[in-house]
């Protein structure tokens, strides 16, 4: 007869038969050399809609934000590194009793497993995985690429850069600093024919620092994909190449901190 006992509460992720991670005074929620590409563009409202899952709905115009991060020196993970491309859009959660604003995530890849798992089973963030390259910097251009099975998914650039004030960036950083946005923890039940053993709506609430913004021009540029190239990641790419480009917004150039994990705000599951 085993002696093991199933957690009942607490961050205990799989494997969890083996306990909890360790837990010392280092591990925090601070990513505390973070550089961001943030892309927005206009795009068509009916498709955008398509895509949207129920309960939520966009806030204002149809516009889809590519932020790409590339996060270093990460408490959590003693210092290590990866990089994330994401694709959101600003909604509103309309429940039975929670009424909520924020960001939410369409897809996230990152190119480390670590914060995948952790995002998806804790956080309801449809992370997944793809090849990130860091930002590379040519003829004040700064660019970067995302790949996988070596078959590019998207390029990502911002060129025509114009640096912000220390005044401007830190009205900016104030402004933006507590960034709320939401998650879906969805678990399909095993037998396919039954509703999802979990579908749950989740409010976060993370912090921004910005030391240094610049202003420009961004451009990307979506690569359509098959079942051959990327079985399980294809109808992602072209829903999202689906949706056209119709205007960009101003794009910028970040370097600052971001703080994952923020006490007093702790994450809601929305009802």
């Amino acid at each position: 007869m085993t002696h093991f006992k199933t957690p009942q509460n607490g961050n205990d992720m799989m494997p969890y038969f083996f306990g909890s991670r360790p837990e010392n005074d280092k591990i925090s929620g601070w990513y505390k050399d973070v550089t961001m590409i943030v892309i927005p563009y206009v795009t068509d409202e009916k498709i955008l809609k398509s895509i949207i899952p129920e309960k939520f709905a966009l806030l204002n115009d149809p516009i889809v934000t590519i932020t790409y991060a590339c996060n270093k020196d990460i408490d959590w993970l003693a210092g290590r590194s990866y990089n994330l491309v994401s694709i959101s859009i600003k909604v509103k959660f309309e429940g039975k009793v929670d009424k909520e604003e924020g960001t939410l995530n369409l897809v996230m890849w990152e190119n480390l497993t670590d914060p995948i798992l952790t995002g998806r089973e804790l956080q309801g963030i449809p992370k997944i995985y793809a090849d990130i390259k860091d930002h590379q910097i040519s003829d004040e251009t700064i660019s970067t690429s995302m790949s996988h099975y070596d078959n590019t998914i998207l390029d990502i650039s911002i060129s025509n850069m114009t640096q912000l004030d220390d005044k401007m960036v830190a009205v900016i950083s104030e402004s933006e600093r507590n960034l709320r946005s939401f998650g879906i923890r969805y678990l399909s039940n095993v037998d396919i024919m039954k509703p999802p053993v979990l579908n749950e709506s989740i409010l976060h609430t993370s912090q921004n620092f910005f030391k240094e913004i610049h202003i420009g021009k961004g451009s990307l540029n979506w690569y359509p994909s098959s079942w051959e190239k990327n079985p399980t990641q294809a109808h992602i790419i072209n829903k999202l190449q689906d949706l056209p480009i119709l205007e960009y917004k101003d794009s910028y150039f970040i370097k600052g901190a971001t703080n994952l994990f923020v006490p007093d705000k702790p994450s809601l599951v929305l009802k």
